[in-house]
């Protein structure tokens, strides 16, 4: 039986993805590239849910019930928050920029989105934390950092008025991401 790898994400585009690069530059900096792989700045996104390998044909009924999500929101808003370490930042594996939300609608997204892939068999993960991922540390090099980076973080608005349903593809140089369907959250 064939299968994806499927996420579901906000993808950042334009200025916001520009801001984001900016801070990467200046985490390059002070981290330097040992043991880091740094995110292209084309794939900055925000995972809602990680749906992991999905059977081919479930894809279409899986398109088809989040099409028909309809949401007392129109837009979901976030601002940037600092840049943060997971799972902490003493010997951190990933390094990204957090983000805040006052509305909650990213909450009630994935709430949605949770009872759908559970229909199809999927868990939903952990708690979900909104932010996106600047790195990711290389698990035999990861390095013990003494302090936080100090960098110089332009404001940072994010509006997202869609939602994605993507498919990485796991290659040797990195992942690909393809898009497979956008969904509005208009009426």
């Amino acid at each position: 039986m064939e299968k994806s790898r499927l996420f579901i994400s906000l993808n950042v585009k334009g200025r916001p993805a520009v801001i984001l690069a900016n801070v990467q530059e200046q985490l390059k900096e002070k981290l330097g590239t040992n043991g880091l792989k740094w995110e292209d700045r084309t794939k900055f996104h925000l995972t809602l849910r990680f749906l992991g390998d999905v059977k081919t044909d479930e894809i279409t009924a899986l398109r088809e019930v989040l099409g028909r999500l309809k949401f007392d929101f129109e837009q979901i808003r976030f601002t940037g928050n600092g840049i943060g370490f997971f799972p902490e930042s003493k010997f951190p594996n990933v390094v990204y920029a957090a983000l805040s939300e006052e509305e909650k609608n990213s909450e009630k997204l994935v709430e949605f989105i949770d009872k759908i892939i559970y229909n199809f068999g999927i868990k939903p993960e952990k708690r979900f934390i909104p932010h996106i991922t600047l790195g990711r540390f290389s698990r035999n090099r990861r390095i013990k950092l003494e302090k936080k980076p100090e960098v110089s973080l332009e404001p940072l608005d994010l509006t997202f008025s869609s939602f994605f349903l993507m498919k990485s593809v796991l290659q040797h140089s990195g992942s690909i991401y393809e898009v497979i369907d956008e969904f509005e959250f208009r009426n």
